[in-house]
This record gives structure tokens, C-alpha cells and sequence, in this order.
């Protein structure tokens, strides 16, 4: 269990969406719930559910429908109105790319259990997910689900043109082949290094048939509200993680340094971090670790360039972190990610 697990939490809309399907293949929601420890769901339309009991409900749900393409089903089910004002912001967005864009900046107003990452290599750009997990596994049915949203999301911004040329999943089928097919509207490969759907690059650019700067401002506008509002809620770990990332280019690591930024003694930092039961060096790693990922992916940066970014002593220091954080020595992993990529 990392720092930050016990912060980890998902917006409603999504939690109601995934009990709708779960209730439209015939499960109880009552018992759904109280399955997965839940007993019932707040109204406040701009409320969080922990993310670990988010999994459990998915577990409930694909146990009671009996269905093994449940997460596919309820991706295709979901409707834009469940992700609020965030859907609008995509929708009224000027291209792809731009709505991409806000999709990362506020993907914690829809959940804390996912990263997007856009990738873009030789006139193609992937579309890659990372699941980030509380202290539960997620189950093959939320990756699923993931990129069978991301195919309705686009269809429903971009038009009918948007159809992923490669749909990769790191895991094995558990449904109907002809079901993948379907429902991400192309041929799954299964297996893969990571979790993504591949495009043109040259759809990333293309105008939006919704396009308005005007409603996209403002909804944008409101966006960030709401994610200020939420992140003025989040824990001392999390500020300390967010304020190392961006000091951390810098080369400014120390946690004297993090606490004149958040307005803290040391000593004061140190105690708010060991009242939530994790320590400065914890957070550092785990950011460390994030960033190195980030970073491995784009082929403009070397190695060495890599080490110097996340402050190692010397590129053997960062290859030993790597190594421990990933089972693979840098050049390896990337070399790996390189050859998914290019299929």
C-alpha cells in the first residue's frame, strides 16, 4: 500500500453508471451494493466513492450478471452526462488533441484509478491507459470498460471517423471475441505491453463537428472549480507529490524545499505526513517512479537525460530504481514499449 491508496477515490456518475448495467443485466442493486460494503450511494451529484470499494462493486456486478463481457457492456452503456461537466468540455472542444488535453488535465473529477497518456510515434498516436490501483487489483472487466468508453467518448466527439486502428489489452480474452470486436470497433490484440487504443495522428487535429471556444471556455471554466474544489480536500501526501513534480525538473528535492512551498516547517511536514501513515522518501519514490515512466516512453530523451530529470546521483543509481520499481533495466522496458508500439 502506497502513500496516497487510502486518497484514492471515483465520482458517482461512474459508480452509477457501472450499478445502471449491473441492473440492466439483471443484477439487484441492493445487493450489488452491500456486496461490495457499500449500503448506499450519497445524492450529492459531485460525490466520491473510495476506489477500492469501487472494485469490489465491480467484482459484485460481473459476479451477479454472470456476464464475462460485463465491463464492455457497461462501457458502451455509459452516457457522456455521467462525467458532468467534463464530457461538455471535450464535446466543445476545437479537436482531438485539445479535448485530449482536458480529458488528462481533469481526469481526477471522473476517478483517481486512471492515467491517460497520448503517444505519438511515426504519424500514429496511442491512446494509452494506465490503471493506478488503491491496495485492491482491478479486474480485466474495468480495463475493459475503460477503453470501451473511450471508443463511445470519441464516436460521440469526433463523429463516426473516430475508429481505433489498434486496440491493444495486457490481458487474456474472458468473453466473446466477436463481442471485443464489436463493442471496440476493431481487432483486439491481446497480451499487449500496455492498455490503448492506436490512431492517425492526423484525426488528432482534425476540427470537432461540436466545436465552440465560447462553451468550452466556460465549461472549462467550471471544470476548474471543480477541481479545485476537490483538491483542497486531498491530503498532505498529495500536495507533497504534486509540488514535488513540478520542483523536481528543477532539481529541487529537498524536503526543507517542499515544505517552505507548502507553507510548513520541516518538522511541521513531517508530522502531517507521519499522522497519514507514510514519510517524505515514500512520496519521493513513488513520484520518482511515475515520472520515470512518463519519461521512458518519449524517444527523444536518453537514458542518461532521464536520470539527470528525476535527480539520480549518476545514471547506475537511476537503472537500480528502475530495475526495482519495474523488473527491467531502462533500456530493456523501453525497447519492449518501442516494438508494441510499432505492433
Amino acid at each position: 500500500m502506497t502513500c496516497a491508496d487510502s486518497d484514492k477515490s471515483v465520482a458517482i456518475g461512474w459508480v452509477l453508471a457501472i450499478v445502471a448495467a449491473a441492473a440492466h443485466a439483471g443484477a439487484a442493486a441492493e445487493r450489488l451494493l452491500a456486496d461490495a460494503g457499500l449500503g448506499s450511494l450519497p445524492s450529492d451529484p459531485l460525490a466520491r466513492v473510495p476506489l477500492d470499494a469501487v472494485v469490489r462493486l465491480w467484482r459484485a456486478a460481473a459476479l451477479q450478471t454472470g456476464d464475462n463481457s460485463f465491463g464492455l457492456h457497461m462501457g458502451e452503456q455509459v452516457e457522456p452526462g455521467s462525467f458532468n461537466v467534463v464530457a461538455y468540455t471535450l464535446l466543445s472542444s476545437g479537436s482531438l488533441r485539445e479535448a485530449l488535453g482536458h480529458m488528462q488535465r481533469f481526469q481526477r473529477l471522473i476517478s483517481d484509478g486512471a492515467r491517460l497518456q497520448v503517444v505519438e510515434q511515426n504519424s500514429f498516436a496511442w491512446l494509452v491507459y494506465h490503471p493506478v490501483e488503491a491496495t485492491l487489483p482491478f479486474s480485466p472487466q474495468q480495463v475493459e470498460a475503460v477503453l470501451a468508453c473511450a471508443v463511445r467518448l470519441g464516436k460521440w466527439i469526433a463523429g463516426n471517423g473516430f475508429s481505433p486502428q489498434r486496440v491493444c489489452l495486457t490481458h487474456q480474452p474472458i468473453g466473446s471475441i466477436a463481442e471485443y470486436r464489436r463493442v471496440l470497433d476493431g481487432e483486439p490484440e491481446f497480451g499487449a505491453a500496455f492498455n490503448a487504443l492506436g490512431l492517425p495522428s492526423e484525426l488528432l487535429d482534425r476540427p470537432l463537428p461540436a466545436r465552440n471556444p465560447e462553451l468550452c471556455q466556460l465549461h472549462e471554466s467550471l471544470a476548474r472549480r471543480h477541481l479545485a474544489s476537490l483538491e483542497q480536500s486531498i491530503s498532505w501526501k498529495m500536495r507533497v507529490a504534486t509540488v514535488l513534480q513540478h520542483l523536481l525538473i528543477q532539481g529541487s528535492t529537498q524536503k526543507e524545499q517542499i515544505a517552505a512551498v507548502l507553507g510548513l516547517s520541516p518538522r511541521a511536514l513531517q508530522n502531517r505526513l507521519a499522522e497519514e501513515g507514510c514519510s517524505y522518501v515514500q512520496i519521493f519514490d513513488e513520484v520518482r517512479h511515475k515520472l520515470a515512466l512518463d519519461y521512458i516512453a518519449d524517444p527523444l530523451l536518453t537514458l542518461g537525460q532521464i536520470a539527470v530529470l528525476l535527480n539520480f546521483s549518476d545514471a547506475s543509481a537511476f537503472y537500480r530504481a528502475f530495475r526495482r520499481w519495474t523488473g527491467a533495466v531502462p533500456g530493456e522496458y523501453r525497447q519492449r514499449l518501442q516494438e508494441q508500439l510499432r505492433g
